[in-house]
């Protein structure tokens, strides 16, 4: 398990990345060892694996770019390092990172000194006492689409011409994001051998965060959609579910190209608000209208706990429930006075 160096913007930089990872603790570790060592402790979750790896990929960059031995700083650093990562935009979404984006990636860097220190590296954890974000755990940012928008984005991805996927593949896609909330990671992960049969349904197996396991049913409205793509799927050497035309694995960003695409095609305001993640939002929205227990929901999504669901919950019913809609039409139900005087006084 390796973390992914060498790409600063020249080539001093990746030779000062390199000399890094390959130098010695004084455990007689390298520092790349060691990260690899850190790393596998979050084995159980490949998510967690992969965000804290990119994090830290971040953080030793930064370190690296000021001439700084992430063995030898202290908290003064560490705070320089928040401060820079607020005031920093994402050329992305043209925005900084979110306060909750922000808190991952200092905790990916406490939880790797918490490493080095219980490993012998270092003596104490430099972002122990960092200053961490503060955000309303209740309020998820996340943009939802509605299930008429849901329905739109769905029909114009079979005919989709998408840059590296076929119209079938894309149609698979935004029926798995949307029909079972699956996460862009479990669809990217998903293989051939994860269908299956199971009373008398066709099942999907999917591996989630965490190590869980859940067997999803595939719904016979999603069958045509299924069997469309399996008989033009490309030869390829691959276990991989889905693939592009070339024969390799989907990945993460070319299914957010999709999602995008997919929304904007479907009139939703600000499409580039709308991500992989937004679809199982929607899905469990869409759920709950219907009548679909809590519980069920949860376990659905694969959801630790029934709190983190009904996160998901609290952004549709509060922006279904808000008073504001109550008051709009109170005020619109008025006519105007014809003498243009004062209105007859509520209560």
């Amino acid at each position: 398990m390796e973390i992914e160096m060498g790409r600063g913007p020249d080539a001093v930089g990746t030779r000062a990345q390199t000399e890094l990872l390959a130098s010695a603790t004084r455990t007689g570790h390298t520092l790349a060892a060691l990260i690899a060592s850190w790393l596998g402790s979050f084995s159980e979750s490949a998510d967690t694996r992969g965000a804290y790896s990119r994090d830290l990929r971040e953080y030793l960059d930064w370190c690296t770019r000021r001439a700084l031995d992430p063995l030898g700083v202290r908290l003064p650093e560490v705070q320089m390092y928040g401060a820079e990562l607020a005031a920093t935009t994402n050329p992305r979404t043209g925005r900084p990172p979110a306060a909750s984006t922000r808190a991952r990636k200092l905790a990916a860097v406490s939880s790797f000194y918490t490493y080095l220190v219980r490993a012998g590296a270092i003596d104490a954890n430099p972002a122990r006492d960092a200053a961490r974000p503060r955000y309303d755990r209740r309020h998820s940012p996340t943009a939802s689409v509605s299930a008429e928008q849901a329905s739109a984005m769905l029909a114009g991805s079979r005919d989709y011409r998408h840059r590296t996927l076929g119209a079938q593949a894309s149609a698979l896609v935004m029926a798995l994001l949307i029909d079972l909330g699956v996460r862009v990671s479990e669809l990217c992960d998903a293989d051939l051998s994860d269908l299956g049969q199971r009373e008398g349904m066709r099942v999907l197996t999917v591996r989630m965060k965490g190590g869980k396991v859940r067997t999803r049913p595939i719904p016979h409205a999603l069958h045509g959609v299924l069997d469309a793509y399996l008989e033009q799927r490309p030869n390829a050497d691959t276990d991989a579910l889905v693939i592009t035309r070339d024969g390799h694995r989907v990945n993460r960003h070319q299914i957010y190209r999709l999602v995008q695409a997919m929304a904007a095609q479907a009139g939703v305001a600000m499409p580039q608000r709308i991500t992989p993640h937004s679809m199982r939002h929607t899905f469990n929205t869409i759920a709950r209208q219907h009548g679909a227990a809590l519980e069920d929901r949860r376990d659905a999504l694969g959801h630790s706990s029934a709190a983190v669901t009904q996160l998901y919950d609290h952004v549709a019913l509060s922006l279904s429930r808000d008073p504001a809609h109550l008051v709009s039409r109170a005020t619109a139900s008025r006519e105007e006075p014809e003498n243009g005087g004062a209105g007859t006084p509520l209560g």
